[in-house]
């Protein structure tokens, strides 16, 4: 099965590392695929391809934006025009001379079928596919009763997502989101998880270890909840002389994390090292994980602290989160947004060794809960049925 898979960029991040797993899972089976981005810009994929991987990058910008749209994207997409609301024209006339790039893009790679990822990122596909005949799945990745999408974009996501073979969701109630849009064609599909991998040297994370290590990771921006981790750490430190604190990743609120932590007396106890592409490493030689997000789909952290064997605590803020944690048994779930909750639950926790050690043992069946073969198994059934 010749199969292309489209997302934005190839940079660190969640829906990156599930393309970047599936892509690998495919290629080793001995399929065709190619990773299609469109403004993933220089530099390698943060997160290693196989190497029968193919992944073109149309490294999107103003010429390609402003380029003229081809006369057979311009007729594919006139019925679709026509039916359009002036707001959504609006949206849709500065991306037609993209849609038109893309949409050549697509064609080049010969596929058989087509995945795509991230809402707006499926709407341009849904766009630049029509009329090519090509079963295109579309994959939401966020929790869509929090989505920030504006109303222009929403509105064109209501009328193109009809027009998918299938939309595939991370949890049920994600998936039911959608029932009026696309009816009885949504799946809902967890993130694969990987079996943990062996330590490798990278990113300094191998340096000697000393005392506890209570780690966070993401993308340093302000849905991920670092300034409440923060907050909820500060509270407990005093009490927790051995603990420190690292936060795992990149992003634009990493001085504002840097300076809130000074204001919270903890920067000596803090430490944010930056993305890692190699987070088994770091979770391997970690105590404690904390996810601190306002709002989640289905995060890989977590998952992947879990499959390292770690007790893991987070904020109840989506069904995903409810999916990957059964509370109480593998993982403690606390109020969403509440740093003193959190900061009760952590206390607890560095204070009781055994009941991490019991939560970590629960934790580890996350590997054969959403093992790779098992999720995979389930998006083969769309990719290979696509009628």
């Amino acid at each position: 099965m010749r199969v292309t898979l489209v997302i934005s960029t190839l940079r660190g991040g969640g829906a990156e590392r599930v393309v970047s797993n599936m892509a690998n899972y495919w290629a080793q089976k001995g399929w065709p695929v190619t990773v299609l981005t469109i403004f993933h810009g220089p530099g390698a994929p943060c997160y290693p391809l196989d190497p029968q991987v193919v992944h073109h990058d149309m490294r999107f910008c103003r010429d390609i934006r402003r380029s003229k749209p081809k006369a057979a994207a311009l007729r594919a997409l006139q019925e679709i025009f026509d039916e359009c609301s002036p707001l959504e024209r609006r949206t849709l006339i500065p991306e037609l001379g993209f849609i038109s790039a893309l949409r050549e893009a697509i064609l080049d790679t010969r596929p058989e079928v087509v995945v795509s990822f991230i809402n707006i990122t499926n709407i341009r596909v849904l766009l630049a596919t029509h009329r090519l005949g090509v079963p295109v799945i579309v994959s939401e990745r966020d929790d869509p009763y929090r989505d920030p999408i504006t109303e222009g974009p929403a509105r064109l996501r209501s009328r193109l997502y009809p027009m998918a073979t299938y939309l595939v969701a991370q949890t049920e109630e994600a998936a039911d989101y959608f029932e009026a849009v696309v009816g009885d064609r949504r799946r809902a599909i967890p993130n694969p998880v990987l079996q943990p991998e062996l330590p490798e040297p990278g990113n300094g994370a191998s340096a000697p270890k000393v005392g506890r290590i209570l780690v966070g990771m993401g993308r340093l921006v302000q849905e991920k909840g670092f300034t409440l981790l923060l907050s909820a750490f500060s509270k407990v430190a005093a009490k927790h002389p051995s603990w420190s604190l690292e936060i795992w990743g990149e992003g634009p609120q990493r001085e504002e994390l840097e300076q809130l932590s000074r204001e919270l007396n903890v920067s000596e106890r803090v430490r944010l090292p930056g993305f890692t592409g190699h987070p088994f490493e770091i979770l391997n030689r970690a105590d404690l994980f904390a996810m601190s997000s306002i709002v989640e789909g289905f995060p890989n952290a977590l998952c992947e602290a879990m499959a390292c064997g770690l007790p893991v605590v987070s904020f109840d803020c989506s069904s995903g989160i409810r999916q990957i944690i059964r509370d109480g048994v593998d993982g403690v779930l606390v109020r969403a947004e509440d740093p003193t909750a959190l900061a009760v639950a952590l206390d607890r926790l560095m204070d009781d060794e055994e009941e991490r050690r019991r939560l970590a043992g629960k934790a580890l069946e996350i590997t054969e809960r959403f093992g790779i073969d098992k999720t995979m198994a389930r998006w083969e059934q769309l990719v290979l049925n696509p009628g």
